[in-house]
């Protein structure tokens, strides 16, 4: 179905209700305002509203061909990666290079805020938005991206980045699946 480089990560891209989240997120008005919203109510499918397509060459799941194809002037393989971390409190981002050499990295606590405030939404879209400018200073448009937790603010650092100006050409959750086969603790001492 995928190839051995996808074997054990759930590519996200296939998944419908991501992509629904992901268009939510590249749609744009043409009249927009300082929060964001079009200063007219415009319903779906109206003049005025823009959506564009998510998709991998036009089908969900990345075939072999897929990792040869040319996104500007770089193959699919040769695509800078933004490692994205969330946990409950905290959202670190960084963005390597296709071997594996760090460029730029960013979290909520580098951007300004502290304790409790670093596990909100803004704190993970301001994240997105700090490493998409990083990645445009050094000359990247088309980034694959890397998922790893299940903290609350994925989408939220998604459109940061989107917001920015990025183009995510991939998404893959890379979360590591406890299956409960550790070794068990060890006994308390008895005194």
């Amino acid at each position: 179905m995928t190839c051995s480089l996808f074997s054990r990560r759930i590519t996200l891209t296939s998944l419908p209700f991501l992509q629904h989240i992901l268009r939510a997120c590249e749609s744009t008005s043409t009249t927009p305002t300082v929060s964001g919203m079009p200063s007219d109510a415009v319903t779906e499918g109206q003049t005025g509203e823009k959506r564009r397509g998510l998709s991998v060459l036009g089908h969900g799941i990345p075939y072999e061909a897929d990792l040869h194809a040319m996104y500007g002037d770089r193959a699919y393989h040769e695509l800078p990666i933004v490692h994205v971390t969330t946990t409950r409190n905290n959202t670190k981002v960084a963005l390597t290079d296709c071997n594996g050499r760090s460029l730029c990295s960013t979290s909520c606590g580098c951007e300004g805020f502290r304790n409790a405030r670093k596990q909100t939404t803004v704190a993970a879209q301001t994240v997105g938005i700090s490493i998409g400018l990083k990645a445009q200073k050094l000359g990247i448009k088309d980034v694959r991206v890397k998922m790893r937790g299940i903290g609350s603010n994925r989408v939220s650092t998604l459109s940061g980045m989107t917001l920015s100006g990025l183009k995510i050409v991939s998404l893959t959750d890379d979360t590591p699946i406890h299956y409960g086969m550790g070794r068990r603790p060890k006994k308390v001492p008895r005194k």
